[in-house]
């Protein structure tokens, strides 16, 4: 009888113990236990100075990223080079025992061929024998992490891709009254996500009626969308100077290529007959501090979510490779 009363104890015991636990939520794991990693994707292009700055991009996110003690390693890959690393980087972050990856990419629009036909099985949170196949037709290596993987933002789902396009209209406004002057923005476009790319440029233009003077605000698509050509381009500048005195033609793409600011968009300003009515600089979203800090509090909150969901870490995260 004795012994029965005492087992009963403690099961009642164990069991509000055991309810406790429950009811605060995740339990936290002892320091080092989950190590975070982040891969910055992008498209890729053939322009080397493309690579180079995207390359940069990445250089000087590392260091505020890794200062926050929960992320140990940055890495960089590009969806465009079907050899290129994404596989490899996946499964190097694997070999290093990471437990997160947190995947940020660095795309204008998050959802876009390149995101949902490429970025989500390439990454392993999409699984379709029909698609895998192709990709692995297209040379695309498959590969499933270990890591549980995280998917951040695109640069579309905040405000700092607004304000850099303000900026960049400001600067090639030159402090001139707005009365008399349109914008066109001049984006990459796709063709199985048109909708999408065209409620991004229109949000970014009500965004500027609302912060500038001008009223007229158009936009036109480059790249493989209308195979490369800058006919597009002359139509819309010659649709705005139907109603504006001067236009100012500001790139809505990712970083400079030789091929669309200088191929597509400058030739296009170039064989406008009042081409001194165009404004136009090879500009680009990148560089600009602004969007490193926006992307570093990307990663952030990624990382916060990791807690919240019982991957708690508890002071300074090590390298996998040290545990």
């Amino acid at each position: 009888m004795i012994r029965s009363f005492i087992q009963l104890a403690l099961t009642g015991i164990v069991c509000a113990i055991f309810l406790s636990a429950c009811d605060s939520g995740p339990a936290p794991v002892e320091e080092g236990d989950t190590s975070i990693g982040v891969l910055v994707i992008s498209h890729g292009s053939t322009s080397s100075t493309w690579v180079d700055t995207v390359k940069t991009f990445v250089d000087e996110i590392r260091e505020p990223i890794l200062s926050g003690k929960a992320v140990s390693d940055v890495r960089v890959a590009f969806i465009d080079e079907p050899q290129s690393s994404i596989a490899g980087e996946l499964r190097a972050l694997d070999e290093a025992g990471y437990d997160e990856v947190i995947v940020l990419p660095l795309m204008i629009a998050a959802e876009s061929t390149k995101s949902n036909s490429y970025l989500q099985y390439l990454i392993g949170m999409r699984s379709d024998a029909g698609q895998v196949k192709q990709l692995e037709k297209e040379g695309y290596e498959i590969y499933y992490p270990r890591a549980r993987i995280s998917l951040a933002p695109a640069l579309d789902e905040g405000g700092a891709l607004k304000k850099n396009v303000l900026k960049r209209v400001q600067d090639a406004q030159k402090g001139d009254d707005g009365e008399d002057i349109g914008v066109l923005l001049v984006g990459y476009g796709d063709q199985a996500y048109g909708q999408q790319m065209q409620e991004t440029m229109e949000s970014i233009g009500r965004y500027l009626k609302i912060k500038t003077d001008m009223d007229t605000v158009a936009y036109a698509f480059c790249g493989e969308l209308v195979d490369y050509s800058g006919e597009p381009v002359v139509e819309a500048i010659n649709e705005v100077l139907d109603l504006e005195e001067e236009v100012l033609v500001v790139p809505v793409l990712l970083a400079f290529d030789e091929m669309l600011h200088v191929n597509t968009i400058e030739a296009a300003v170039n064989a406008i007959p009042t081409e001194s009515r165009v404004r136009y600089s090879p500009t680009a979203i990148l560089p600009d501090p602004k969007i490193n800090k926006w992307v570093v509090e990307q990663v952030e909150a990624a990382v916060q979510r990791i807690r919240d969901a019982g991957g708690d870490i508890v002071g300074e995260v090590k390298v996998p490779s040290e545990l």
